[in-house]
């Protein structure tokens, strides 16, 4: 009789390890994730393969600039996030693929598409190392999503294994400008 509780108390301790070890045990997408760099406004974030520091967020109603020979102007059911930062390549040329607005609620929102062609933007051109590009991450977000944001950039749009620079945007930012001219705005 004592064999058959010892078997069933062995039983029952498997099931419950098993249990643990399921629940417990992170997954696979957290394991091959990517490996977060994490800082603020003017830091210098280097990962493997390219180094990145964001200065300046602006917020904008409409955007307005010069492409292709004809002046364009682009507005938004919420508000344009433009990112100044310079972005170079870490030891080797390299593609930086991935620019994305992640709100403090999670939501996340990747650079526009609307806006090609317009002039200095990031994540277009082949960085090289020596030569650090200097331009704009824009991106179309709700109003709500402004606060307490961070932009997540990456060589891909889904890094495994590799660095993603995650800056921590300012918790307040001013008011959005009515308009901005991309062709007037300062980069130095």
């Amino acid at each position: 009789m004592s064999g058959a509780f010892a078997k069933l108390g062995a039983l029952v301790l498997a099931a419950l390890l098993l249990v643990g070890m399921q629940r417990y045990t992170p997954g696979y997408a957290e394991i091959t994730g990517p490996i977060p760099l994490k800082g603020g406004l003017g830091e210098t974030l280097t990962g493997r393969t390219f180094s990145v520091r964001a200065d300046t967020v602006l917020l904008a109603e409409r955007l307005r600039f010069k492409a292709y020979g004809r002046e364009v102007e682009r507005d938004t059911g919420g508000v344009f996030a433009l990112v100044i930062a310079a972005l170079e390549a870490q030891p080797a040329s390299v593609n930086v693929g991935s620019a994305i607005w992640r709100s403090a609620q999670g939501a996340r929102f990747v650079a526009s598409p609307r806006l090609q062609g317009a002039p200095r933007l990031l994540g277009t051109d082949r960085l090289e190392p020596g030569l650090p590009q200097r331009g704009l991450f824009i991106f179309e977000i709700p109003r709500e999503s402004v606060a307490g944001a961070t932009l997540l950039v990456a060589a891909s749009r889904w890094p495994r294994l590799d660095t993603r620079a995650e800056i921590a945007l300012p918790a307040t930012l001013d008011a959005p400008a009515p308009l901005i001219d991309l062709s007037e705005l300062a980069f130095e």
